[in-house]
């Protein structure tokens, strides 16, 4: 365990995704006495969950739980317990197949890591940092209160929303950025390793940043999302509905997922059967949960 250290020795360190040897070259670089906190989704996607959860483990390392974390937990209790899955396991844009992998038939390490996860805290507070999964600087007054949890792993921060002044700083990992983002009291240092980009680790009391390019041998993991673009061919103000949707289910096989910018387009231009269809669309899993929530809340706004 890490004795007590200074702000100035205390680095929190973004989603690493599975991606060990970039964690690895992002650590040498740190002081050797570093206190380090991790802000979650330490699994998935990258080819090195165990090991990543591992070296946090073994040395005694500060994380709070990520949604993939919990998906990893709620599944593997489900499949242990209850010998269901569910599709973390298969589906790709979770990327939990990749984890699976890298324990391979090391079933008494997972178990192991499993116990770990099951225990890890929703938010960890440093002084005047308050560090969390999810940009939880809205429900800061309601730390402790189970209820919110959602929140404290899936709330995310969009560039310009307004957020109200706090009294801490709230760090926060989860949502995928090219570069770290911040604001009067929050910071964002998910800087996307597992899709290639870089691993960010962020120092408190100084806020300097040291970042890692991602090592090639961490992560070939990619979403290929269907754009508008894709769909120029087809997209036209008189075509209906059924037949716009008939043609993305059509070229789907090609693509993970459909992007945001087309599920705001069909909300937009075919309105109340729009926010219809963006919902069947979640439930073909062509796109995710926050997906839908922005382009229908948008749509009702409007």
């Amino acid at each position: 365990m890490h004795q007590t250290s200074t702000l100035e020795n205390t680095y929190v360190i973004g989603d690493v995704h599975g991606c060990f040897h970039t964690l690895q070259n992002l650590v040498a670089r740190l002081p050797k006495n570093a206190e380090l906190i991790f802000v979650g989704d330490l699994c998935d996607k990258g080819n090195f969950s165990k090991e990543v959860i591992a070296f946090v483990v073994d040395n005694g390392h500060a994380c709070v739980k990520g949604n993939h974390e919990y998906l990893m937990q709620i599944y593997l209790e489900d499949a242990i317990l209850h010998d269901t899955h569910s599709p973390w396991s298969i589906d790709k844009r979770y990327g939990g197949l990749t984890t699976l992998e890298s324990y391979q038939d090391d079933h008494a390490k997972m178990r192991e890591h499993l116990e770990w996860i099951k225990n890890l805290p929703i938010y960890i507070e440093r002084d005047k940092y308050f560090i969390t999964h999810g940009f939880a600087l809205p429900f800061y007054a309601h730390r402790g209160n189970p209820e919110y949890n959602k929140e404290y792993l899936l709330n995310r921060y969009k560039i310009g929303m307004k957020v109200d002044p706090s009294e801490v700083i709230n760090i926060f990992g989860h949502c995928v950025f090219d570069e770290a983002v911040s604001g009067e009291n929050f910071y964002g240092i998910d800087t996307g390793c597992s899709y290639g980009k870089k691993l960010t680790a962020f120092q408190l009391g100084t806020i300097q940043l040291t970042q890692e390019p991602m090592d090639a041998r961490d992560s070939d993991y990619r979403m290929k999302k269907m754009e508008l673009h894709h769909l120029e061919e087809i997209l036209h103000e008189s075509i209906a509905l059924h037949e716009l949707v008939s043609h993305i289910d059509t070229k789907f096989t090609n693509f993970d997922l459909v992007s945001t910018e087309v599920a705001s387009h069909i909300v937009t231009t075919y309105g109340k059967d729009g926010v219809t269809t963006v919902h069947q669309m979640l439930e073909k899993k062509q796109l995710f949960v926050r997906q839908v929530n922005e382009v229908v809340e948008g749509f009702e706004i409007r």
